[in-house]
């Protein structure tokens, strides 16, 4: 194992493990760089294979930022090996994961008696839409209240889009961010850095960007990018400044509406907790599924 500490250098390097086994809706190289801050550095695990684990360091532990860069049967293996190697090279204290739930169950069967997971700390529910079947105008009487709410919005307000990366107005969009956090209702655990340096960087690795305008006013934010090797598009960023009544489902509707327009297939809208996938579900997901944060230690 190898271990690569100046990440952006190794972008090829980086690159080409998520072409071969990228499949994770954060499998995104510069969402990756994006994660990074002053308390914390990425390093890239890389194995003999070209396999390998996307890894953030931050004082006494390790995080592994999303799943294994590996094929299904490599995915377990690479993280043991991993584990093995950092605990006894390395004075850490633990090992921070988030992975979907059935690699979850396999890794925890898995552990040598050497190493102990700790009780899952929260889980994220993440919402998949199947775009071909939405119907952006909200027909029949199990839309009628989301489709009052939406031509109502669109009757009191002048409604624009704009393209995000020819956004000028940096400072606009960082406000945006913060005011989400200081007024959304939930109590989702949320982490802001990345969404500021994603901002900084003008939104490097999406394949979508947009902002939307009511009223002369710039109020929120959409952006993703495709999951590797698959036809599935990931909304990584649905953030608005709660200014407006009704603001969020005219942000997530106009999501959903652009990305069929655009002839994607499928949407995940990435993954949130109670009051989160409450207000996801009243867009009518296809499916679910979910993942576990958690950590490793020694015995």
């Amino acid at each position: 194992m190898i271990f690569f500490e100046d990440t952006l250098s190794e972008r090829q390097r980086i690159e080409e493990a998520i072409k071969k086994y990228g499949y994770a809706s954060e499998h995104n190289f510069w969402w990756y760089q994006c994660q990074a801050n002053k308390e914390s550095k990425n390093i890239f695990a890389e194995y003999e294979d070209g396999t390998g684990l996307l890894t953030i360091k931050k004082k006494d532990k390790y995080i592994i930022f999303s799943s294994p860069l590996a094929p299904e049967s490599r995915r377990v293996p690479v993280i043991i090996e991993y584990l093995n190697c950092v605990f006894q090279s390395q004075k850490i204290e633990k090992v921070t994961f988030e992975l979907e739930d059935e690699l979850y169950k396999k890794l925890i069967k898995a552990l040598p008696a050497t190493l102990k997971a700790r009780k899952i700390n929260y889980s994220l529910t993440c919402p998949v839409y199947n775009l071909e079947n939405f119907e952006p105008d909200l027909p029949g009487n199990r839309w009628k209240t989301l489709r009052k709410e939406k031509n109502k919005f669109y009757r009191n307000h002048s409604v624009l889009i704009s393209d995000a990366k020819t956004y000028k107005d940096k400072g606009t969009l960082h406000y945006i961010i913060n005011e989400w956090r200081k007024k959304r209702s939930g109590h989702d655990r949320t982490h802001l850095s990345p969404y500021h340096n994603f901002i900084n960087e003008n939104f490097k690795g999406s394949t979508e960007a947009r902002i939307l305008i009511v009223d002369e006013k710039t109020c929120g934010i959409n952006a993703g990018w495709m999951i590797p090797n698959s036809n599935r598009f990931y909304g990584s960023l649905g953030i608005h400044d709660y200014s407006i009544s009704g603001l969020g489902d005219i942000l997530y509707l106009e999501d959903l509406t652009w990305l069929k327009t655009k002839g994607y297939k499928e949407a995940d809208m990435g993954g949130g907790e109670t009051a989160l996938t409450n207000f996801k579900n009243k867009f009518r997901p296809e499916s679910f599924y979910r993942t576990y944060i958690f950590s490793v230690v020694k015995q």
